[in-house]
C-alpha cells in the first residue's frame, strides 16, 4: 500500500523550528511521522488511503450501476471515461458520449457541477441513454437457499466503469495539511520528551500535560466533513 503524504519534511520543519536537516529531524525521520499523521487522519474520515489529494494517472473503476438517472461514484476531479454494460449479464461495456452524462455533487435536485470533487454523474437529456443499467442481480447460483428462504439471493455487480482521476481535491486541502503539521509537530515533540504525558516547563515552573484529543486540530477536520445524500 503506498502511503500519501499530506505535507513535505520541509513544512513541518517550519513548525518544530528546526532548520537543519541532521539530527532527529532529518527527512526520513520525519517523513515517517507525515505518513503516520496522514494514515490516521484518512482514519478519522474513514476513507481510503491517500484520499485528499488526487492521483495524477485516470484508473478505472468499477461500480454496480443504480437503474437510475443518477449514479453515485467516488470522488475525483476529473473524469476521462464512463462506460456501462447494456445488461449485468453481458460482458462488453459500452463506451459513452460527453453529451450522455454530466458529472456533479451535492443532491441531485439542487446539483452543482462546477465544483470539485465530482461524486456523481447524471444523464442528460441531449443522451441516449435513460438509466445506468441497475447491478441488482438475482440468482441461486453461490447462494444456496436456506430451509425457511425460498427466494432467490439478489446481489449487485458491476456495470458501470469509470475512468477518472480519483481523490478529492487536486491540491492538498489547506485544513488537512495544516492538521498533519500540528498532529506530525506533537508527535516530534514529545518524542522528544521520551513519549512522557506532562513535560516540565522550568521557566514557567509547572508541568504542562498533552491533550490526548487533539480537539482543535478535530475541529480543523471536522470542517471538512461532506454530507452524502442518499440514492433513495
Amino acid at each position: 500500500m503506498t502511503v500519501k503524504a499530506y505535507c513535505t519534511p520541509a513544512e513541518l520543519r517550519t513548525q518544530i523550528e528546526k532548520t537543519g536537516t541532521t539530527g532527529p529531524a532529518t527527512d526520513a525521520a520525519l517523513t515517517v511521522l507525515i505518513k503516520g499523521a496522514s494514515q490516521l487522519i484518512d482514519g478519522y474520515f474513514g476513507v481510503k488511503p491517500g484520499f485528499f489529494i488526487a492521483d495524477t494517472l485516470a484508473v478505472a473503476r468499477l461500480f454496480p450501476g443504480s437503474g437510475k438517472s443518477v449514479q453515485r461514484i467516488d470522488e475525483c476531479v476529473a473524469i476521462t471515461e464512463v462506460a456501462v454494460k447494456d445488461s449485468p449479464e453481458t460482458a462488453a461495456y459500452t463506451v459513452w458520449a460527453l453529451t450522455d452524462y454530466i458529472p456533479y455533487t451535492g443532491p441531485a435536485d439542487n446539483p452543482d457541477f462546477n465544483s470539485l470533487p465530482y461524486d456523481w454523474l447524471m444523464i442528460l437529456p441531449t443522451g441516449d441513454y435513460s438509466a445506468f443499467t441497475s447491478g441488482a442481480y438475482s440468482s441461486w447460483q453461490g447462494f444456496p437457499p436456506h430451509t425457511d428462504d425460498l427466494s432467490p439471493r439478489q446481489r449487485r455487480v458491476p456495470t458501470v466503469r469509470v475512468t477518472a482521476n480519483w481523490g478529492y481535491a487536486v491540491d492538498i486541502p489547506d485544513a488537512v495539511k495544516e492538521a498533519t503539521i500540528a498532529i506530525s509537530a506533537r508527535w516530534f515533540k514529545r518524542g522528544q520528551s521520551s513519549w512522557a504525558d506532562a513535560v516540565a516547563a522550568a521557566e514557567m515552573g509547572q508541568l504542562l500535560y498533552n491533550s490526548a484529543e487533539f480537539s482543535d486540530i478535530k475541529m480543523m477536520l471536522n470542517a471538512m466533513r461532506a454530507y452524502h445524500p442518499p440514492m433513495g
